[in-house]
């Protein structure tokens, strides 16, 4: 592997090497919009006597011709003043961090790019956040993750898409290797264990021997407890983000990369296959298209944990109150799944069976049985049920001689059961039902 001043020479005089030879424009692929943002923003920088450069993940997209959204900008010296002006001139809004020279711009149409001023970094300890200094694009590039993220195309007038290339990023790219920039990389960033595996799963690469020997190194040495929880699972999110979690879950499992989570958690992946299929499966409704399916597949990676275990997690990791509420409420799903199964069940059960659990609680629900009745009330209720609304309320009630408590919420509830089950629908019928109600709560009207 390259490191010090050598690999340094060698990415400058590939830098040095746009001026002075013709290559190719690996920009032309791009939609027409996307290009003309590119170009402008390149226009704007040399306006400025500026050199930027589109870097990252967008370069190795690009080149792979795959679709990305984002649009990372390297910008050699006041990546913030660049935003500034661009944001002046697209009428858009820009959000800045001066402590690490970067700047957000959204521009009038919901389009989002990054800008960073070109910096170097250096880590005090294993899995300490990096110390920024200013500096050049070849230091820039040293900071990546693997080679394959480590290339610029530039996007000045004079040398527009031209790809700068001093590591054989391209080559291990078209080799489909993922490798380490050099071999401290996965002690000073644990989280690149979690992106190498990620990458490695999603573009059906292959790590190179050394980076793979460096990875596993590290997870002998528990590196990832370096890392602050939050931010460590945070990286693993993403892995749940991707359109086929389950192959990196299983390859980060071979690799012994899931004790993180729990040292006494035990993975059992086999049921994992088939909560994908039918997730996949669920995706191509309409309904459900949309959805942000991370927790859901998280949930099913906790299913057979034990509940102290599961206790941990959510107390180790950040997750929202809604979150830890699904997940304990996830560990419940069988019985649940019993309830909805029986065979004569009215609408408004099913609402009292689902009317507490969370939304990712009840696609969890959804994607865990093939039962097409479960299916049927299931979507039942997340389409019309929970949205069925009394016209009359509490104030309705006090006029009819109810007295505020206990009673009053019952009475609500089984005339919104009457509603929910079609037997009433309209403010007469509703009042006509409370009245019935009244002294009856045990009766078979209510």
């Amino acid at each position: 592997m390259w490191t010090g001043k050598g690999l340094k020479r060698f990415i400058n005089s590939s830098i040095r090497a746009v001026e002075t030879r013709a290559m190719k424009n690996y920009l032309l692929n791009l939609d027409q919009k996307s290009l003309q943002t590119i170009r402008e923003i390149g226009e704007e920088a040399e306006r400025k006597k500026r050199s930027a450069y589109i870097v990252g993940g967008v370069v190795r997209d690009i080149i792979l011709k795959r679709k990305n959204l984002d649009l990372d900008i390297v910008v050699i010296a006041n990546a913030i003043g660049l935003a500034r002006d661009l944001a002046k001139k697209w009428n858009g809004k820009v959000t800045t961090y001066k402590e690490f020279g970067t700047a957000s711009l959204e521009t009038s149409e919901g389009f989002r790019i990054d800008f960073a001023t070109a910096r170097r970094e250096c880590y005090a300890h294993s899995g300490a956040l990096p110390h920024v200094q200013p500096g050049n694009l070849s230091e820039d590039l040293l900071r990546r993750d693997f080679t394959m993220n480590a290339m610029a195309i530039a996007i000045n007038p004079d040398c527009f898409g031209q790809l700068i290339d001093g590591l054989g990023s391209l080559t291990d790219l078209q080799k489909g290797v993922i490798k380490v920039l050099y071999d401290q990389s996965f002690m000073d960033d644990p989280t690149r264990i979690l992106r190498a595996v990620r990458f490695e799963q999603r573009f059906s690469f292959k790590m190179e021997e050394r980076t793979l020997s460096l990875l596993k190194a590290a997870l002998q040495k528990k590196a990832f407890l370096n890392v602050k929880p939050p931010r460590y699972f945070d990286e693993f999110k993403n892995i749940l983000h991707e359109e086929d979690p389950i192959k990196c879950l299983k390859r980060l499992h071979q690799l012994g990369g899931l004790g993180f989570l729990n040292p006494r958690f035990k993975a059992h992946l086999q049921d994992l296959n088939l909560l994908h299929q039918r997730i996949q499966e669920t995706r191509k409704h309409l309904f459900y298209r949309q959805k942000d399916w991370w927790l859901i597949y998280f949930m099913g990676l906790m299913a057979n944990a034990d509940c102290r275990v599961v206790d941990r997690v959510l107390t180790k990791f950040s997750f929202t109150k809604n979150e830890r509420v699904g997940i304990q409420q996830s560990l419940k799903a069988n019985e649940v799944i019993k309830k909805l199964s029986v065979r004569q069940l009215r609408p408004s059960q099913v609402y009292q069976a689902l009317r507490y659990l969370t939304g990712e609680m009840i696609l969890y629900l959804r994607v865990m049985t093939s039962t097409r009745i479960v299916h049927r009330r299931i979507d039942q209720f997340l389409i019309h049920s929970r949205y069925v609304k009394l016209y009359i309320n509490g104030e309705a009630l006090k006029q009819m001689g109810i007295v505020s408590g206990s009673s009053m919420g019952k009475i609500l509830e089984d005339i919104l059961c009457l509603k929910i089950d079609g037997k009433i629908s309209t403010r007469q019928e509703e009042l006509r039902a409370a009245s019935a109600c009244l002294g009856k709560f045990s009766g078979s009207i209510c």
